[in-house]
């Protein structure tokens, strides 16, 4: 549910020379300008200011704006935060402008110092007028609100984003870690001077987070690994390492089907959706930022995969876990106790969100338009909210609160009007339980509790709307009597009006055709208002699925908010326009003559709207809002919404160049606070003059009694009446026209037909000739192309009988070869065996020799006895071996000469060989037999044997 601030009547601008404060004396509505001039000297003046009541909830807004070169130029406040107590907020803009505003005494002023670039500002805990403000420069400055110096300090060369304190031990030691880039640094504040360095391995991981953990002298970083370390203060070394994202997986893991995790969701109804998002780097961790408990308490996490972990800084151990639906929270901060259930939050679609942890079905939406961060006080009793559009608003956190509960004290008196001692009975009983059930509900839900309801959250909650509408209008739930109205059927002249509507919801349709021909039947002048549908559209879309309401509802509105629509039907009601345009003219003066001027009567500004019950310029969730409203306020509330929609429309309208541009505005959407609009038309209502107010021409509400539907007479019946007979006559007119005009119709279609025989007969015989000739054109084209066939066929004849010859060709030239390559096989297997024969030669010879080496070594062992046969000579005693050999050579001459020749049948066949490969082999042959004859005569040589 979204808070708004009311509009604003009143402002309170301060300059910079000194100006006095101006006030219209309207208090509840203020805000705080700053206007910047190019001459004159500032002077550490403090100038006053007012807040609205706190019951508005956003008690101030604050803005700096500067003129250059005729425009106005609004500043973005950079960085901002409140003192420890809670009674001063310090806000630097973009171009280093410091402003401190006093709430305890209702101050403001401006620093004489500038501080370029700021990233964060923390409050001091030594003393409440000092602040220390980090720089995207990395520079630490010591800032007095009330002194005009500063003290500097160098830390790094990256930007300062994080500056916390020590807990209640460390104090006296004045000590700040700072975090600057991807290092954390400790801080001597009372020197002034950087004393330690917290080192890591940077390679691994790089920091997110740092800051000393609550009334402790430890220090917590977080890293991209999200892996979250302990540091001691002290002794400079890690003391514990933890994993947030580990513990919950395995918390996760470990629940059973009983122990579901809770889930935080906004509904869609609450959030619009923008185009742009928010994108995250995933190498950085899946924790994207943090909060604590200002007592130390409780420590909280929010994680990139949509989780809130809630963690003991003792411990360490994982508290809660909660599941967060269609958000993420970029920025958090815990209430103080007794609300430290609470949690602060500014989403991933920049929204400031308050959310309940031990009520997870409550939450509030705390302001819708996009901002940029939050920052809430110490003791929690004020929020401060930095927007995109430069302005800062400060809110009453426990007007926040109050608010956040009422939707539980809301929530129990619906709960209660649904809680029943025995079971519901169902709508179909008894007319007598029936009756008993509703009046059971209606003393429940009294206009009284409802108004409530409405003045708390503007619109009733869209699941009991349905109900809570039949208990405000007073449904009687004539079933017998509807039943009725429904035998009758559908008129004629609806069935022939519907065809012309087109809907892409059919169920919708039929139900919009069923409750216009109901009323129709109720009373026949809706019968002939082309403007009905239009105007019961919005009611059949919300009511489709229960006929019997839808009807009742229409009736219902027709008796009391649309009692003057058809007072000179079929024209517009002009006495109803009058209404809407004496108002105007009486609040808007101005307004009511451009619509002169440009000649746009009550019809474009005012009917436009009326007669589609405002469901062209309002979406839905805006038109159940408006009408929320309009149900629970009298009769004469409408005119009042007409009004106060031109007037809120009055900027946009006044800049509309002529009148069919002004029409078409009233035709379409336009961007509207439809909250704004329904108390801007109560407010008409409670200061319109007596002279000039609708409720002297409108009568109070009247529901529909029990068991009768009374009838409609607020229209021109005698004039309808005149119209249907008149209607009558030129029907009966028409239709004897009508018989006229279907005997001359059927007395041309026998002309025609006879025109169409004889064009018929002729377009046959020009039909049959164009066969004929189509016959013998296509005979033709068939002789001609049998002969050309006969010629292709001819040549392909001829073609085969050459690749014929060629290929017998081929065949031969293949077997010459294969002939060439097996003689070349033979040749070759005759060099192998006469190598084996050469090998197997010497190997004889080799035994031979050792033979005779054997046979020297007997010879040389009987000398001393030699003998007749050593006497002999060597040719003698080896005739026998030599001669084998002789023979076996002899042989072997033989085997080469059968070999060698060649057959001179087959001379033919090689005839083609080359003479060269033939002269090689022949030379190869020569070689072969004049070793072997050398081999012989080796061996018959008497001396070689020696």
């Amino acid at each position: 549910m979204e808070m708004e601030n009311e509009q604003q009547a009143g402002q309170t601008n301060l300059a910079e020379e000194g100006e006095e404060s101006r006030s219209n004396g309207n208090s509840y509505v203020s805000s705080v300008a700053v206007t910047e001039t190019s001459t004159g000297e500032f002077k550490m003046k403090k100038y006053p200011l007012s807040f609205r009541k706190h019951n508005v909830g956003n008690i101030l807004t604050i803005h700096h704006t500067v003129k250059e070169e005729g425009k106005l130029i609004r500043i973005v406040f950079n960085t901002y935060c409140f003192n420890l107590r809670g009674t001063q907020l310090v806000a630097i803009d973009r171009r280093g402008n410091i402003f401190i505003i006093d709430f305890a005494n209702k101050r403001f002023w401006r620093h004489p110092k500038r501080i370029e670039k700021s990233s964060v500002v923390v409050p001091s805990v030594k003393r409440f007028e000092q602040y220390l403000v980090g720089t995207k420069t990395g520079f630490l400055i010591l800032l007095d609100v009330e002194k005009k110096n500063l003290m500097l300090l160098n830390i790094s060369q990256d930007p300062i984003s994080e500056i916390s304190f020590a807990g209640v031990p460390l104090q006296p030691k004045n000590l700040a870690v700072i975090r600057s880039g991807n290092a954390a640094y400790l801080v001597n504040l009372k020197t002034f001077t950087c004393t330690h360095r917290l080192d890591f391995d940077k390679r691994l991981m790089a920091l997110k987070f740092a800051f000393y953990l609550p009334y402790s002298e430890h220090i917590l970083t977080c890293f991209t690994n999200d892996s979250v370390h302990i540091w001691s203060s002290i002794q400079l070394e890690v003391l514990r390492i933890i994993n947030p994202i580990k513990l919950r997986d395995r918390k996760l893991q470990l629940q059973t089907s009983k122990d579901t995790t809770p889930v935080l969701e906004l509904n869609s109804d609450n959030v619009t959706e923008f185009p742009f998002g928010c994108d995250h780097d995933l190498t950085e961790g899946l924790i994207l930022s943090y909060c604590y408990q200002t007592d130390g308490s409780c420590l909280c996490f929010s994680t990139l995969d949509n989780y809130l972990l809630l963690l003991s800084p003792y411990t360490f151990e994982l508290l809660s876990v909660f599941k967060l639906k269609n958000f993420l929270l970029q920025q958090c901060a815990l209430m103080p106790k007794p609300n430290e259930n609470l949690i602060l939050g500014l989403t991933d679609k920049r929204k400031v969100i308050l959310l309940d942890c031990a009520n997870i079905e409550f939450k509030l939406i705390v302001d819708m338009e996009v901002s940029r961060s939050v920052q809430l006080s110490t003791d929690g009793k004020l929020l401060a909210i930095s927007k995109c559009s430069g302005e800062m608003s400060i809110w009453s956190v426990s007007y926040l609160i109050n608010v956040l509960r009422s939707q539980e004290r809301c929530m129990d008196i619906l709960r209660a009007a649904f809680k029943q001692n025995k079971p519901m009975p169902v709508p179909t009983a008894t007319n007598a339980v029936e009756c008993r059930f509703r009046e059971e509900l209606r003393k429940l839900l009294t206009p009284q509790r409802l108004q409530q309801i409405l003045q708390e959250y503007h619109c009733y909650p869209s699941k009991y709307r349905a109900l809570i509408w039949s208990c405000l209008l007073r449904l009687p739930n004539n079933r017998a009597q509807y039943q009725d109205l429904m035998q009758t059927g559908l008129p004629k002249i609806i069935v022939m009006k519907s065809r012309s509507y087109e809907l892409k919801n059919s169920k919708v349709k039929r139900a919009l055709i069923r409750c216009w021909s109901n009323l129709a039947q109720w009373c026949k002048m809706f019968a002939y208002d082309n403007a009905m549908p239009s105007l019961i559209f919005p009611f059949v879309k919300m009511f489709h699925s229960n006929p019997l309401a839808t009807f009742e509802v229409c009736v219902t509105l027709i008796f009391n908010q649309f009692q003057m629509f058809f007072e000179y039907h079929p024209l517009e009601p002009s006495n109803y326009l009058g209404l809407c345009t004496n108002i105007l003219k009486h609040f808007d003066s101005p307004l009511y003559k451009f619509y002169k001027d440009k000649e746009t009567t009550a019809s474009i500004y005012a009917w436009s709207l009326l007669k589609t019950s405002f469901s062209e310029v309002l979406d839905e969730d805006q038109w159940f809002c408006l009408w929320d409203n309009i149900i629970s306020a009298p009769p004469y509330f409408l005119p009042f919404c007409v009004v106060a929609y031109n007037i809120m429309q009055r900027e946009v309208i006044v800049r509309l160049p002529d009148n069919r541009i002004i029409n078409n505005f009233f035709h379409e959407q336009n961007p509207i606070d439809v909250k704004k609009l329904t108390s801007k038309a109560f407010k008409l209502m409670s200061c319109c003059p007596m002279s000039l107010h609708p409720k002297r021409y409108m009568r109070n509400f009247q529901p529909l009694p029990q068991g009768v539907y009374p009838k409609f007479l607020n229209y021109p019946l005698k004039s309808l009446n005149l119209f249907e007979k008149k209607a009558v006559n030129i029907q009966k007119l028409q239709n004897s026209l009508d018989d006229k005009m279907r005997a001359l119709e059927l007395e041309e279609m026998e002309l025609t037909r006879k025109l169409e025989n004889g064009l018929r007969r002729e377009e046959h015989d020009k039909r049959l000739k164009d066969i004929e000739k189509y016959y013998q054109d296509t005979l033709k084209r068939e002789e001609e192309r049998i002969s050309y066939q006969r010629k292709m066929l001819l040549l392909h004849q001829k073609e085969i009988r050459q690749q014929k010859s060629e290929v017998l060709r081929v065949l031969r030239e293949s077997d010459e070869r294969k002939t060439l390559l097996q003689r070349e096989h033979e040749l070759e297997s005759l060099k192998n065996n006469i190598e084996k024969e050469r090998l197997r030669s010497d190997i004889d010879l080799m035994e031979v020799e050792e033979r005779i080496r054997d046979r020297e070594l007997e010879l040389l062992a009987q000398k001393t006895q030699p003998t007749e046969e050593m006497k002999q000579p060597l040719s003698k005693r080896f005739h026998d071996d030599i001669r084998r050999l002789w023979e076996e050579q002899k042989l072997l001459d033989d085997d080469l000469k059968k070999l060698s020749s060649i057959d001179l049948k087959n001379t033919k066949k090689v005839a083609s060989i080359p003479s060269d490969y033939l002269n090689a082999m022949n030379d190869r042959l020569q070689k072969y037999k004049k070793e072997f004859t050398n081999i012989i005569k080796d061996n018959h040589n008497p001396n070689s044997l020696k």
